[in-house]
């Protein structure tokens, strides 16, 4: 038994290689672990599957917040302005942003207040696609969702995403969002008949600041708008950049029945109304530690089951139980570490192909968004805990007696 531990346990710097060519003068703790690497294989890969799980889930909450207010804090558009009552952020399904009557009157009032730099407003409404040939009477129409803009929002930096092509210079032509586009099969140059009317699409893209899911959105001009729509001079949001330092929210609010949100106020509102939906994926994040936790806790506890006989020839021989029981650390931590460069590989692949794949095809722009300060979180959370699982049956091993354990064996 003694022959068979004597390597590991040499130290000093006298120490010369063994026959193999492995060098023994290393500490005893660094030496275990680098014995036993093969047998923490299959460890590491599962405690770095489960942080990869966890890491993914943290970054789709994260993109799930993103969705809601990346756009407005892209966009440079300092205030936002709706109808008092109404919803910038929607909660229920039948929320929002109203209507400002008299819209063009109000955004020229705002153009003109002292320190508003440049507006821009929008309003939404669904139009028919018209398609050559005849229609069957059963076969329903095909309803497309578009956007009136007065306004250029090149006068705003940030609110412009344009992918392909240009924004609008004519009455005649209309800009897609990708997901419409790809859907519809059009590109720039192709003719999209709406409510009667040709219009050319000039463009590829969407605007920032004024709701999600604007990649399948076709963008008019408000006079053609508001024609082939047959509404009134109605607007539902109006957007407004502002000089530096200038607040005119009471202002713009004393222009009539108007709600004004700035950007921190948008930021909060998206926190409050996500909160119940957030709460999902942290019961999600801490179930999956839960699981990795518990992995490095069995597969620890095997471990050390396993080696009950040679702790017990360690404290026999006279090696402190602090020794033994940085030994159990430091294969412990080394697990963590690797297990975490697993699981990182593994979130920000996935995360990958699901902004690749899976967010196109829904319109989103991300479905998951890497947060450094969540990851490392995950990691040292999911270390502690890997580390207690390992420490504590370890010293429960180095507490029996060793003759005892030498009799068994």
């Amino acid at each position: 038994m003694l022959d068979r531990l004597s390597p590991p346990l040499v130290s000093g710097t006298d120490a010369q290689p063994t026959a193999g060519g492995r060098l023994v003068d290393i500490p005893y703790p660094v030496r275990s672990v680098l014995r036993r690497w093969h047998e923490m294989i299959g460890i590491v890969l599962g405690v770095g599957i489960a942080l990869g799980i966890v890491m993914t889930l943290s970054g789709v909450g994260r993109a799930i917040m993103d969705v809601y207010t990346v756009d407005y804090l892209r966009s440079s558009a300092s205030l936002y302005v709706t109808t008092q009552g109404g919803k910038l952020i929607p909660l229920l399904p039948n929320d929002s942003p109203g209507t400002i009557k008299q819209g063009s009157n109000v955004l020229s009032e705002i153009r003109g207040l002292p320190g508003v730099q440049s507006a821009l407003g929008v309003m939404t409404w669904t139009m028919v696609r018209d398609r050559e040939g005849p229609r069957r009477s059963d076969q329903p129409a095909e309803q497309v969702l578009v956007m009136g803009v007065d306004g250029d929002p090149a006068s705003m930096p940030g609110v412009l995403d344009l992918q392909q092509g240009r924004w609008l210079r004519r009455s005649d032509e209309v800009v897609l969002g990708a997901k419409l586009s790809r859907d519809k099969q059009l590109h720039v140059g192709d003719t999209l008949r709406l409510n009667g009317r040709n219009f050319t699409v000039s463009g590829i893209g969407r605007l920032r600041g004024f709701g999600y899911g604007l990649d399948s959105t076709a963008f008019m001009d408000m006079p053609a708008f508001r024609q082939r729509a047959d509404v009134q001079d109605v607007t539902s949001i109006i957007a407004v950049r502002t000089a530096p330092g200038e607040d005119l929210r009471q202002p713009i609010a004393q222009l009539g029945e108007l709600a004004v949100w700035d950007v921190q106020n948008l930021v909060a509102e998206a926190e409050r109304i996500l909160s119940s939906e957030l709460v999902t994926y942290y019961v999600l994040d801490a179930l999956a530690l839960a699981v990795g936790a518990l992995f490095v806790a069995t597969m620890l506890n095997h471990s050390v089951a396993e080696r009950r006989l040679e702790f017990a020839t360690l404290k026999a021989i006279g090696v402190p139980t602090r020794s033994i029981l940085t030994s159990v650390a430091t294969e412990a931590v080394a697990i963590s570490l690797v297990a975490g460069v697993v699981g990182v590989l593994l979130a920000l692949s996935l995360g990958w192909i699901l902004n690749s794949y899976l967010a196109p095809a829904y319109g989103f722009e991300m479905i998951f968004s890497a947060d450094a300060g969540l990851f490392l979180q995950s990691f040292l959370l999911a270390s502690l805990l890997g580390l207690a699982a390992g420490l504590l049956p370890a010293r429960r091993a180095t507490r029996v007696d060793p003759v005892e354990v030498l009799r068994e064996a």
